[in-house]
């Protein structure tokens, strides 16, 4: 078995690829413009991804979530998680876990697996205590995640006298 004597691909010079990418590119664009003038139906969502709405990220985590008593309450912002978590450069965060008695934590965030060095920024979560690069949690949070990305803990914790996530203070 070696390779086939015959090439079933069609080989074409990179100029003419780029030329057929641009034409498309421009074509694409020309639609977009007029169907948002309204002089032409906008174009069918699969037949380019530019033309699919962006998904509602918060509405496709509750369709999946399994039902349970949280789904009671209303999903928080990324705002708000992020308001409510306030970021500290790691060596206080150490230094403050380590005056309580804590028992050391990782030097590792998870969401990058790079080092938590003295001088970063983190943000410690509210539940699990569990710390991310400031930078690392806040994308994860932008993307619609109101979980630790280690454990699944919500962000926050929830108050359960007024039935809601409360706004979490160190």
């Amino acid at each position: 078995m070696g390779f086939p004597s015959v090439c079933y691909c069609v080989i074409l010079p990179q100029p003419l690829i780029l030329v057929l990418q641009l034409l498309d590119f421009l074509r694409h664009a020309v639609l977009l413009c007029l169907s948002s003038l309204g002089l032409a139906a906008p174009p069918a969502a699969d037949d380019h991804p530019a033309y699919a709405p962006p998904p509602d990220l918060w509405a496709a985590e509750e369709e999946t979530a399994p039902s349970s008593s949280l789904d009671t309450w209303p999903a928080p912002a990324p705002a708000a998680i992020k308001a409510c978590l306030p970021a500290v450069r790691y060596a206080d965060l150490r230094s403050r876990r380590s005056a309580a008695g804590a028992a050391a934590s990782t030097t590792c965030c998870a969401v990058c697996l790079g080092a938590l060095e003295p001088r970063h920024r983190v943000r410690e979560l509210g539940n699990c205590a569990h710390a991310f690069h400031k930078a690392c949690i806040d994308k994860w949070v932008d993307k619609g995640q109101a979980t630790c990305p280690l454990c699944r803990a919500l962000l926050l914790p929830i108050d359960a006298d007024a039935g809601e996530l409360s706004s979490f203070s160190f």
